[in-house]
């Protein structure tokens, strides 16, 4: 039976309307089942249109018209930023506690070091920088997730300072970058991360996690260069330059900030 008002916004509907004209649900909804479930998630990942699979591809094709045409207004045509973003965080979470690996390689050097101390002043000085080495190892292992998430604003901060002439807030600066961010993210969890045991071990491993960052040095600055919008080589170099210096800054300045606090524990 058609029903006479919307069941999630109570509007009004004319006989025959298959949709809700305020809210947009279907006008007729079934009772929840298995197969209903199924379908939905079908087709929340494979619609042809605005599923995860679509936005993916795009990603991986023409990143900057993907957030260039959903900063513009065409929302229904993508997948949700905040969405992909959130989704890939929790496979990246997934990901990295299924394929647990600490390099404990340099604790263990530091270890030795600490043990052969002779001098006591020395020993609880550096026993001290073990016990701090001990727990930032423990933080990256458990909220490495958390820290590449916070990166995105980040990035999106420096880029919007760079770019300001292009006329794009840093909202939509944030919106472009949750994008690319998610899909380095996504092929970092589902490449790299299984080979993680691999990379203490196996020079594969190290030439794998060489390729990703390559990959992230020129994935990065072709989206800028397409959401910028600006042909020829010269914006493209830009584009290159503002990148790798935003990744230089990132990798600087955290591992000068963990080891200021191995070392003095932030005093």
């Amino acid at each position: 039976m058609h029903p006479a008002n919307c069941l999630n916004c109570g509007s009004n509907l004319d006989p025959g309307q298959k949709f809700c004209a305020v809210c947009g649900q279907k006008a007729a909804t079934h009772k929840l089942n298995l197969h209903e479930i199924g379908h939905e998630a079908l087709h929340y990942f494979i619609h042809a249109d605005k599923s995860i699979l679509h936005l993916i591809r795009e990603l991986a094709l023409r990143p900057g018209k993907v957030a260039r045409e959903f900063i513009a207004g065409r929302r229904v045509k993508y997948f949700k930023p905040v969405n992909f973003f959130l989704i890939v965080a929790g496979i990246l979470v997934f990901m990295t506690s299924y394929f647990h690996f600490a390099n404990d390689t340099a604790l263990k050097r530091f270890q030795q070091v600490v043990a052969g101390a002779k001098d006591p002043v020395q020993r609880k000085r550096l026993s001290g920088q073990l016990e701090r080495m001990e727990k930032a190892i423990h933080f990256m292992e458990k909220y490495s997730n958390v820290v590449t998430m916070l990166l995105t604003p980040l990035f999106a901060f420096i880029l919007w300072q760079f770019y300001k002439k292009a006329g794009y807030s840093f909202i939509e600066h944030l919106v472009a970058n949750m994008y690319f961010s998610s899909f380095t993210m996504l092929c970092y969890a589902l490449i790299l991360v299984p080979w993680q045991k691999q990379l203490v071990m196996n020079i594969t491993g190290w030439i794998m996690l060489l390729v990703f960052i390559i990959f992230q040095i020129v994935y990065g600055p072709i989206a800028y260069y397409q959401f910028i919008n600006r042909r020829g080589t010269v914006p493209y170099l830009k584009a290159l330059g503002v990148y790798s210096f935003t990744i230089l800054l990132w990798a600087v300045g955290s591992s000068s900030l963990v080891n200021w606090y191995i070392k003095s524990g932030f005093r």
